[in-house]
């Protein structure tokens, strides 16, 4: 952030409480460099209480997770889980409740995981998502193609709770 989001004006370097931050000398501001990135995330049943996962396509082409994404910037956090999730599945759901909510320093990034009943279980393609797939314990899932640390926790988490 280079300029003041309340006054517009541009942001100085200093040192505050021994942290290097951005400050703005005419309001006071103070950027603390500590923005986070917040996802929503769906763990979405079917009616045989299998899991729904997608497998992406682009630059992480087959890597499997959970659908989900970005929320908008003053969007309600359960509005951006449906809308993340039909905007990668093309389903939506029946009702959804907060689960659990995880968070990855390095990526400075919060995962608000909400669990859910799907609707209707038909895949819309899009430019997101190759594939949907159904798991349950069974299902065997090659942790490589799991999309990164996150992915890997809420589903040994899920599948623990999967009679």
């Amino acid at each position: 952030m280079n300029y003041c989001p309340i006054c517009g004006t541009k942001l100085n370097e200093a040192i505050v409480d021994q942290t290097k931050v951005k400050k703005c000398d005419s309001c006071g501001f103070i950027d603390w460099n500590n923005h986070t990135f917040v996802s929503c995330v769906v763990v979405a049943y079917n009616q045989q209480r299998e899991f729904l996962m997608v497998k992406l396509k682009g630059h992480e082409e087959d890597k499997v997770t959970f659908p989900g994404g970005y929320r908008n910037h003053n969007e309600p956090l359960e509005e951006a889980a449906r809308r993340e999730f039909f905007e990668e599945t093309g389903m939506t759901l029946h009702e959804i409740k907060l689960l659990d909510v995880y968070s990855s320093e390095s990526h400075r990034l919060i995962w608000v995981i909400y669990e859910g009943q799907i609707d209707r279980e038909v895949f819309i393609e899009n430019d997101e998502v190759k594939s949907v797939f159904f798991v349950n314990k069974d299902t065997k899932i090659d942790e490589s193609t799991l999309r990164g640390n996150l992915t890997k926790k809420l589903l040994m988490r899920v599948l623990k709770s999967t009679k």
